[in-house]
């Protein structure tokens, strides 16, 4: 088994060997243990060849169907020994936090500013240092006039991690609200 160590929420692949399914299993269990502490609100999704493999199973489950009964009644065993020769298995966090932002992201675009705001603010709930959650309610908060929320916002989108797009665009966006230009 091969893998990438990241950070606690971002996918990672998983060497399948048929000849070493139970090390395989045990090292998803653990890494998915790990990322556990990290929040309640996500999903993993196991994928082969971009194709989801089984519906997203919420990541307090199964850590807590992690026993012999887990192993012994669900499909993931057979699954893997049916992937035969070696194969690549993708395993994706899906916090519930990015779902409401793309919800919100909709919303925003359909011009529904109440309950896009609404759906920010609950990713926030879920993740309080969201960054795309906070960018993008900075933004809303910016063109409904809320200069001085939006500016609090945006700053602390902007200190969120490096290489975030939405850090870059947060650091952008308080730059302007903070210097604005004069204009004829």
């Amino acid at each position: 088994m091969t893998e990438k160590r990241k950070g606690p929420f971002e996918s990672f692949r998983v060497e399948v060997d048929p000849e070493r399914i139970e090390e395989t299993l045990d090292g998803i269990r653990d890494r998915v243990r790990d990322s556990f502490a990290a929040g309640r609100y996500t999903k993993v999704r196991l994928s082969y060849k971009g194709r989801a493999i089984l519906p997203d199973i919420p990541l307090a489950i199964f850590l807590a169907t992690e026993g012999i009964a887990f192993w012994l009644v669900s499909p993931l065993p057979a699954l893997l020994v049916n992937l035969g020769a070696k194969a690549v298995l993708d395993v994706e966090f899906i916090h519930e936090a990015d779902e409401l932002v793309q919800e919100g992201l909709a919303l925003y675009l359909d011009g529904e500013l109440d309950a896009a705001e609404a759906k920010y603010r609950e990713a926030l709930e879920r993740r309080d240092d969201d960054v795309s959650a906070l960018y993008n309610l900075g933004t809303l908060l910016r063109v409904t006039g809320r200069k001085d929320e939006a500016l609090r916002v945006l700053r602390k989108a902007a200190m969120g991690p490096d290489g975030h797009p939405d850090v870059a665009r947060a650091a952008e966006a308080v730059e302007r609200l903070e210097n604005p230009k004069k204009r004829l």
